[in-house]
């Protein structure tokens, strides 16, 4: 019996550690890209490439591409914004030729972008919740996105679907542990007004997004995968708060942040509320709608 063949770009990231071990419990045959060598292959239907012509078998059922430089892992500079940019479009232009050259075809491929896309509210009142629809802005991390997804759906003969994720909330690795530390130290909770908006996802919920829209027949192509709970951030950080019976003390003024941060602090101080109009429309179901549901399954268990 054929086992599907799925192959994950970036697999060795925290969304892509995850996708593997997910699709292999699903009893698909896994093909991980990454650019690390010589990482240990620990299941038999698993294994690892450093580039698409690695590829032992030309039978590729269904693809997602995860690939791209981590967005917050530093100052954004103009050459960090120019890697951010190519790791994104170069992965997913090698991705797509190669499956022209060679006439491959998934089923479905699931490419990644962010809610990010939303850009910013210059005047911080949040009103607007933004469904797929909405256009982006001419802001860098809006860009970034749009040109990550015009790439992906330009190649028109592939059955593309893209993925708006927000914030990944996992209990290892993500950015989840570095928020939770101020907290858990009674330092730090409210960040900037505490009023911005903060879109995430449970890592449970992202997996079965990922298995429901390869499977799913809707004629629609961009999905926001993000809970359907409006949270702030002060939301985020009193409810974590509350789990660890903790206490923080102390705010930390937005300009800090700017001042730190520069331009990349939008991304902590800004945003917009966004709604996964595609994906309740189709019919999906999340385990973790509510910020308080979410957190008590990553961090209440043990606290």
């Amino acid at each position: 019996m054929h086992k599907p063949v799925v192959l994950i770009t970036g697999a060795s990231g925290f969304i892509g550690q995850y996708a593997v071990k997910h699709f292999l419990g699903l009893d698909c045959h896994v093909i991980g890209l990454t650019r690390e060598h010589h990482r240990l292959e620990m299941h038999p239907d698993f294994h690892w490439i450093n580039d698409f012509d690695e590829l032992r078998t030309r039978q590729i059922d269904y693809v997602i591409n995860l690939a791209g430089e981590n967005i917050g892992a530093e100052r954004w500079t103009a050459e960090r914004k120019n890697i951010l940019l190519q790791s994104r479009l170069d992965t997913t232009r090698q991705l797509y030729e190669f499956l022209k050259k060679n006439q491959i075809f998934p089923k479905c491929i699931l490419s990644t972008s962010a809610v990010g896309y939303y850009g910013i509210d210059p005047q911080e009142q949040w009103q607007q919740v933004y469904t797929e629809e909405a256009a982006p802005q001419q802001i860098f991390m809006s860009q970034l996105c749009a040109q990550w997804e015009q790439l992906a759906l330009s190649y028109t003969d592939q059955n593309t679907k893209i993925m708006r994720f927000g914030v990944v909330l996992g209990r290892r690795g993500g950015i989840l542990p570095q928020m939770l530390m101020p907290i858990k130290m009674n330092l730090v909770g409210r960040i900037g007004s505490g009023r911005q908006p903060f879109a995430w996802v449970h890592i449970q919920d992202l997996l079965n997004v990922m298995d429901f829209l390869l499977h799913e027949k809707s004629n629609a192509h961009i999905f926001n995968v993000v809970a359907p709970e409006k949270t702030s951030q002060l939301r985020f950080s009193q409810t974590a708060a509350e789990l660890l019976k903790r206490k923080p003390l102390f705010s930390l003024p937005g300009s800090i942040m700017q001042w730190m941060l520069g331009e990349q602090s939008q991304l902590i101080l800004n945003g917009q509320y966004v709604q996964p109009k595609a994906l309740q429309d189709a019919g999906f179901e999340f385990e973790f709608p509510s910020i308080k549901e979410a957190l008590t399954d990553l961090v209440g268990k043990r606290s």
